[in-house]
């Protein structure tokens, strides 16, 4: 995919970037928040990709919701747009998360239940999932309640289904 390719060379520069100006954790929030904004907020989606509209009212408009940004961060989003990268901010967003996490040393994990778990269940979660890859676990719960019962764990492209939906699938498909 030619989107990932370009994501990665964008993510590593947004990062050495980062780094040079002990900003890594900052841009990472502001790469984050910019990206929900994009996916959710179909008006700014549209500014952002509109051809007719101008870079520089671009960047004005990105500069006025990300106003509290450091002025790095800031820098980023506007090189986005002159670049035209706002297309892939999504793919730049993931590459960069992922560098972010290989060097802090942090892993990404999502969880689903049928439920939300309580404070007791989410430790013990997160100390399983710690002592099992070695690293930091970036926790994230889902609720799906089309499970039924147990859970599903995704720790980067591995899955662990202990649903009662798997279950029940399973049986059906031995008969």
């Amino acid at each position: 995919m030619k989107e990932t390719g370009v994501a990665i060379r964008y993510a590593l520069a947004i990062y050495d970037i980062a780094v040079e100006n002990n900003k890594v954790r900052e841009i990472h929030e502001t790469l984050d928040s910019l990206l929900n904004l994009y996916e959710k907020d179909k008006e700014f989606k549209n500014l952002m990709l509109h051809p007719l509209i101008k870079r520089e009212e671009k960047k004005k408009i990105a500069n006025d919701v990300f106003s509290n940004a450091d002025e790095i961060s800031k820098n980023v989003i506007d090189y986005l747009i002159d670049k035209d990268r706002m297309s892939i901010i999504r793919f730049i967003a993931a590459e960069y998360l992922k560098i972010y996490y290989k060097e802090n040393n942090e892993i990404s994990v999502t969880a689903t239940f049928p439920k939300e778990i309580n404070e007791e269940q989410r430790k013990k979660l997160l100390q399983k999932l710690e002592n099992k890859t070695g690293k930091k676990v970036v926790l994230d719960i889902k609720i799906d309640d089309s499970i039924i019962g147990g859970g599903i764990v995704r720790i980067n492209d591995d899955v662990i289904d202990g649903s009662i939906k798997r279950q029940m699938e399973n049986i059906k498909n031995t008969f």
